[in-house]
């Protein structure tokens, strides 16, 4: 016997039929025309490419890039923010410690607010957890030299915040309460502990700290920390705490030295206040205080900057009749003399003959001193500072001309006035001969991020250079600005470049503080709210940016579904809506007024799918109270969706509501009887109501009612409506009134009201017939007969 199996595996074949395994064999075998059908769809079947050489390899996404251990103190967060298990505490540990030695070894990258909040929840956690298994808390020496961390210059570039301030105190107070450990490790802490708040605008508790420990002795104590105290008063410009200050330094015989003189009037010309960095000078000239020859340059190179050139000319005049003594002097000496001749107005041509002068001057004091490129770069420097890129340009001519090579100092300083100037092709000319040289910082790591910026602000954009930019700095490992990042995203975006977007904030995102990150957020957000934009697109990349930044505050998530409502895709507002509801973060939830906006949304949508899923969501959140408002909105919602009964529910609930109804109740309500089979019932009724209570009926709502009887075809009561309006509610028919009554209509009663209201309200209905039209739709969607004017006043809850 034949196989049937053999005879349909070779019908298949020459029908040119895939072949199935779930035919029953015992079922007739499909016709012609089903296998002519099956021969078309086969067509359709991929087919395999020359030895699989011209498949795309799948692109790897990066994960995101967290500093070593923040990823596990993040989970701990959350985990107690939900109230899950935790990571288990030996990793809390390991990742603690990982992170406080990584900062400490790259001390240039800054300690971000959100990672020391981070390091205070884990360090609480982990004392907590100590107290049922000793193990599991910090050694003395990890607490110790965490507290080395926070006053370093990493943390000082922070934004200041308590949770610095937190941290330092609870690992002081962890410390203190070992009594088994060597004191040295207690004095570490306190040193710590003053310099910490000091440096975090908290000088008075410093000071304080440090004369309680002072007294009990003096000898165990940093003379430097009243240093510190001094500088934190600098710091919060309280003058009368600093000499308070100074005398209880008096008190204990703490010497106001030159020394701390000197970090003094640093501090306030490293920040250019020059009117305090004068009078500390002063003031340590009349206390007899002899200013050491450094602070003399930077006072003296403040006065250059800031133009006090009178005030300093003494000092200057000082510095030039004093000896030198070696070659290094007299070089710092010259850029200074240089940079006050430039302030002086000075010409490149006069500079030039000025060099001439103190070559022949330090030759008859028998030093044998010639200009260097750190003499020019000092002149490019100032001439960058007054935005002066010409003279700059002379400036490194000058140096050609002395047989100068510019060094890398040099070239970042062109680099920088180029970009301030908007000259790009040459700072990026500059750029590219600084990669030969050796830097010993990233010193241009902020002005590259300045030069992509602002070539990504260019018109056109020269995609390829910008790229070439970012690869480099992408092979040093470097951590791009916020700024750039912003950049660097719009332009992908604009490009449709998803995965490189992903790659983008994966790599450097998580690196920002809070703060930081909501303005790249923004930035990225105005992408999808321009409406020239494809909806597909601004689809995509809100989803990148919600899934990046979970912190989104709720107003920007609200005008995002706000957007997709006017963008007509009412499916992804209500998925945005779904966002903020199901996101984990108690201070993002949805309020009543993000469920009225979703709900009067959905009414205009007419989405009765969405409004389904957003109706069960409100259900299911007990945050929330409903009020008239938020039925209101509901009522919206279903009349929009042609569910004119259901709507009509909610009016029963509001009407028995502590609360009670509001004008939009009422037009919301009457709006909805005009749709509702019999709706002049409880219409009648509302307009009984208003009477019964006295209610001041405004115009709106005498035309709902007007459109209410119009609804349900009564077309003489809504005449005697309308002709009795002045003895009804004290309003005259004007066009909402004329309009409305028309638009309620069945279509085969609007050229009767037309008849009607051209030879009754001439005026008015000739203002009515200026109005925009358009046909009228069926509840199925379809068209009617009758005409529908715009009034152009939308019913808000």
């Amino acid at each position: 016997m034949r196989s049937h199996l053999t005879r349909h595996v070779f019908r298949q074949t020459v029908y040119n039929a895939l072949y199935s395994e779930t035919i029953c064999l015992c079922r007739p075998l499909p016709s012609r025309r089903q296998q002519a059908r099956r021969c078309v769809q086969f067509s359709a079947v991929p087919k395999r490419t020359f030895f699989g050489f011209s498949r795309q390899p799948v692109r790897k996404q990066k994960p995101p890039d967290f500093d070593p251990g923040l990823e596990e103190m993040l989970k701990l967060e959350q985990a107690l923010a939900k109230h899950e298990r935790p990571p288990p505490p030996a990793a809390l540990k390991d990742a603690f410690t990982s992170f406080v030695l990584d900062k400490q070894e790259n001390e240039r990258l800054a300690v971000e607010d959100s990672q020391m909040g981070l390091l205070l929840t884990t360090f609480r956690y982990l004392q907590d957890t100590k107290q049922e298994d000793a193990g599991l808390g910090l050694s003395v020496g990890e607490m110790v030299n965490t507290m080395s961390l926070l006053t370093g210059t990493g943390v000082r570039r922070a934004t200041e915040t308590a949770n610095t301030i937190s941290l330092a105190r609870s690992l002081y107070e962890e410390v203190n309460r070992k009594e088994d450990m060597a004191g040295v490790y207690r004095q570490q802490a306190l040193n710590s502990l003053i310099e910490i708040l000091a440096s975090k605008k908290r000088p008075e508790e410093a000071r304080g700290l440090l004369e309680e420990h002072w007294k009990k002795n003096s000898s165990a104590m940093d003379q430097k920390q009243w240093t510190n105290v001094l500088l934190g008063f600098a710091k919060v410009d309280d003058q009368d705490q600093m000499f308070r200050t100074i005398e209880t330094m008096e008190r204990y015989k703490v010497p106001f030295d030159v020394l701390t003189h000197q970090y003094i009037v640093e501090f306030y010309a490293s920040h250019r206040n020059v009117e305090m960095m004068k009078k500390w000078y002063d003031y340590g000239v009349a206390n007899g205080l002899k200013t050491t020859q450094r602070t003399v340059r930077r006072v003296l190179g403040v006065c250059v900057y800031n133009n006090e050139l009178e005030w300093g000319e003494p000092l200057l005049r000082a510095l030039v009749d004093s000896e030198t003594s070696n070659a290094g002097d007299s070089k710092a000496y010259w850029k200074l003399i240089l940079q006050w001749a430039a302030a002086k107005g000075k010409s490149v041509e006069e500079l030039d003959r000025l060099l001439n002068v103190m070559i022949q001057k330090t030759q008859e004091q028998g030093l044998r001193v010639q200009p260097d490129i750190s003499m020019i770069n000092s002149l490019v420097s100032f001439a960058a500072f007054k935005n002066d890129p010409y003279t700059a340009e002379r400036y490194l001519t000058l140096a050609r001309n002395w047989g100068l090579e510019p060094d890398s100092k040099t070239l970042l300083l062109q680099l920088e006035y180029r970009v301030s100037s908007g000259d790009l092709d040459g700072a990026k000319a500059a750029y590219d001969e600084l990669k030969g040289r050796e830097l010993e910082t990233d010193a241009d790591l902020k002005l590259v991020s300045r030069l992509i910026v602002a070539l990504c602000n260019q018109k056109p954009i020269r995609y390829n250079v910008i790229m070439e930019l970012v690869d480099d700095l992408s092979e040093r490992e470097a951590r791009l600005s916020p700024d750039t990042v912003s950049a660097l995203g719009l332009l992908h975006l604009q490009r449709a470049e998803l995965h490189d977007l992903l790659d983008l904030l994966n790599s450097h995102a998580y690196h920002f503080e809070a703060s930081k990150r909501i303005s790249i957020c923004n930035d990225l957000m105005q992408y999808c709210f321009n409406r020239s934009i494809l909806t597909a697109k601004v689809w995509d990349a809100y989803n990148i940016i919600r899934q990046t930044f979970r912190e989104m505050d709720l107003e920007t998530r609200t005008k995002m579904m706000l957007e997709f409502f006017e963008r007509g895709r009412s499916d992804m507002a209500t998925h945005v809506f779904g966002h903020i509801r199901h996101l984990d973060m108690p201070n993002i939830k949805p309020t009543i007024e993000t469920y009225v906006l979703v709900f009067e949304g959905i009414g205009q949508a007419a989405d009765a799918e969405s409004l389904a899923l957003v109706r069960n969501m409100l259900k299911l959140d007990a945050t929330i109270e409903p009020d008239t408002r938020l039925y209101n909105a509901l009522m919206l919602a279903y009349l929009g969706c042609n569910d004119a009964s259901q709507s009509l529910l909610f009016w029963d609930y509001i009407v028995h509501s502590r609360e009670g109804p509001t004008y939009s109740s009422i037009q919301i309500a009457l709006r909805a009887c005009e749709e509702e089979p019999f709706g002049e019932r409880p219409a009648r009724d509302i307009w009984s109501r208003l009477k019964r209570f006295n209610i001041q009926v405004t115009k709106e709502i005498y035309a709902a009612y007007v459109g209410a009887l119009a609804g349900q075809s009564l077309f003489d009561e809504c005449v005697e409506l309308i002709d009795n309006a002045e003895q009804e509610a004290g309003l005259t028919p004007d066009v909402l009134m004329l309009a409305t009554f028309h638009n309620s209509l069945p279509s085969a009663k609007q050229e009767a009201m037309a008849t009607w209201a051209s030879n009754t309200y001439p005026a008015v209905w000739a203002a009515v017939q200026r109005l925009s039209k358009r046909n009228k739709m069926t509840a199925f969607g379809g068209f009617a007969d009758g005409i529908v004017y715009s009034i152009g006043s939308k019913i808000r809850a």
